[in-house]
């Protein structure tokens, strides 16, 4: 459902897990919150990236925060498969109607409505469907990452949000990341001080200079090694072995 608190946001929660938030007051409406903060990982990938009319695709809705980072002539296209969550990000919050790129929905499973789409020729495709315990394994395997390859420019990135509590995400990109012969860079924002949510995400791209473009380097982290660690298909995934 949405709350609203004390200190003037309205947030969307589902069981214990935040899908986002917006601050009431006029003025501060249009401020990015929650995992989509200046120094996240996708912000980087945004802020980094080819910067006129830029495409952004986005797969999993939440309250439609990422469209703050819209600029005039930008297209953000968003992909959720639940009905319900687009309704609320619609009604409840003003992410999408105050965003200054132009914004589509498609309603459905991305990944299907990815394959049946022909190239977008996204700067950035973001990943973000797995913040919850029971996670859609189809949208990070093998096969997927393919498909999100195929929608991104040769200079863009596909950025998966990996923050979690119980998985250990970030490896499993970096194995689909290395088959494909393809740039991981993990970005680890503490957030402190700030009032923003601490936050990995994964930065995935075929383009060397961006990998290692200054604003990314500095801000990455190692991603940790699971030994033993098997490459995700659409025939095989083993959540047990990245429990955290």
């Amino acid at each position: 459902g949405t709350a609203e608190s004390s200190d003037g946001v309205r947030r969307l929660i589902h069981g214990v897990i935040l899908h986002g938030e917006q601050y009431l007051k006029p003025e501060r409406r249009d401020a990015p919150t929650t995992y989509y903060g200046p120094d996240s990982g996708v912000a980087l990938a945004i802020k980094n990236t080819h910067q006129e009319n830029q495409r952004v695709g986005v797969i999993g809705l939440g309250t439609g925060t990422l469209a703050v980072w819209g600029k005039p002539g930008d297209n953000y296209h968003f992909y959720d498969i639940n009905p319900q969550v687009v309704d609320i990000a619609q009604s409840e919050f003003t992410f999408l109607k105050d965003s200054k790129a132009k914004i589509e929905i498609s309603l459905g499973d991305a990944r299907l409505s990815l394959e049946r789409e022909a190239p977008h020729a996204f700067d950035v495709l973001v990943v973000d469907a797995f913040s919850s315990d029971s996670i859609p394994v189809h949208l990070i395997t093998k096969e997927a990452m393919a498909v999100y390859f195929k929608h991104v420019k040769p200079d863009g990135a596909a950025v998966f949000h990996v923050t979690n509590r119980f998985l250990k995400l970030a490896p499993v990109v970096k194995s689909l990341a290395d088959d494909a012969g393809l740039y991981a860079t993990l970005i680890v924002d503490d957030a402190d001080e700030t009032a923003f949510s601490k936050t990995d995400w994964v930065i995935v791209t075929r383009d060397k200079s961006l990998a290692e473009n200054a604003a990314l380097a500095q801000k990455s982290t190692a991603i940790d090694v699971i030994p033993g660690l098997r490459l995700w298909t659409d025939d095989f995934n083993n959540l047990y072995q990245i429990l955290k």
